[in-house]
């Protein structure tokens, strides 16, 4: 099993980084294999440029970075993202991730006039968030947006079945709810 882990967070000292450290912690006790991707470490580019609109369409990326990320998926088996939620939804770096690296004829093709996903290699996916707002907050009053936008409406496009969403809420969160949640990560991977 190759885990491709995906870490969208700018600061160094993060919560982010914390739980990527319980993640990769769990995983060595497993044994299992895994790669990194911190979009902020890689200084990767989320913007588009109008030539790598002209080859989207196409499956083609003149970006090395995203040639890189691309054959990190297509090996994988399942992916984790952790990242903050920011005005309820991904930070715009992994948008522009999804953007750029879930190209037409790599990670989707057409049939009928929708679209069918090619990355069915990765069979599970866990997406671990941090945010201000309470959970069911997101959940109920705010139309589940990572549900809705990020695991049905991107991830499930693509191809990627099986995925859960943990969030946790920094702002009801002491240090011992935090180290709490920071264990249980450890121990589900």
């Amino acid at each position: 099993m190759n885990t491709t882990i995906i870490v969208s967070n700018p600061s160094k000292d993060s919560f982010s980084k914390k739980i990527l450290e319980s993640v990769k912690n769990g995983l060595d006790r497993k044994n299992k294999s895994y790669n990194i991707i911190d979009l902020y470490e890689d200084n990767f580019n989320p913007i588009m440029t109008q030539k790598q609109l002209e080859l989207y369409s196409s499956g083609q990326t003149d970006d090395d970075l995203v040639k890189e990320y691309q054959s990190n998926l297509k090996e994988s088996d399942e992916i984790i993202l952790i990242f903050p939620i920011w005005y309820n939804n991904v930070p715009a770096m992994l948008k522009g991730f999804f953007d750029k690296v879930f190209v037409k004829e790599f990670a989707f093709t057409e049939e009928y006039k929708r679209p069918k996903g090619l990355l069915t290699n990765i069979k599970s996916g866990i997406l671990i968030t941090t945010s201000e707002s309470d959970t069911e907050y997101i959940k109920n009053e705010l139309n589940d947006p990572i549900t809705n936008t990020i695991i049905n409406g991107t991830l499930k496009v693509v191809g990627m079945n099986n995925i859960k969403w943990i969030n946790n809420n920094l702002a009801s969160s002491n240090d011992n709810k935090k180290q709490q949640f920071l264990d249980e990560i450890n121990k589900y991977f």
